[in-house]
């Protein structure tokens, strides 16, 4: 079953796009402009995009209307792999946002994991 996003929210003065399942950070990890946000059971339960429109490829004025996304979290040994799925209010285009990461967060045993907001 999927958990919820329970925020997502863009700052356009700043560029910033932040999207949290509410859980409790244990730790953040910078990588360039995204920054990882880790729960205590060690899964990531956040993320920051700094320069979000650049980064993203998205104008501004669509991400200040997001009106659904999807974020899926695949842990590997040795390394995770996110996958952004947002949907604009703009005429219901969707656009895949691959995020390849190569982190150690120390699982032991692949596992997936959906979340969802809207």
């Amino acid at each position: 079953m999927a958990k919820q996003i329970k925020t997502i929210d863009y700052d356009p003065e700043n560029d910033i796009f932040f999207i949290s399942n509410g859980e409790k950070v244990k730790a953040s990890l910078d990588i360039g402009d995204f920054i990882l946000d880790v729960s205590h059971d060690n899964l990531i339960c956040g993320i920051e995009i700094m320069d979000a429109s650049e980064n993203l490829g998205i104008d501004k004025e669509i991400l200040k209307n997001v009106k659904s996304i999807k974020m899926s979290v695949t842990y590997k040994t040795n390394h995770v792999y996110v996958l952004l799925v947002i949907v604009f209010k703009k005429d219901g285009k969707e656009v895949n946002i691959p995020i390849p990461l190569t982190l150690d967060l120390g699982h032991k045993t692949p596992r997936k994991e959906m979340l969802v907001y809207g």
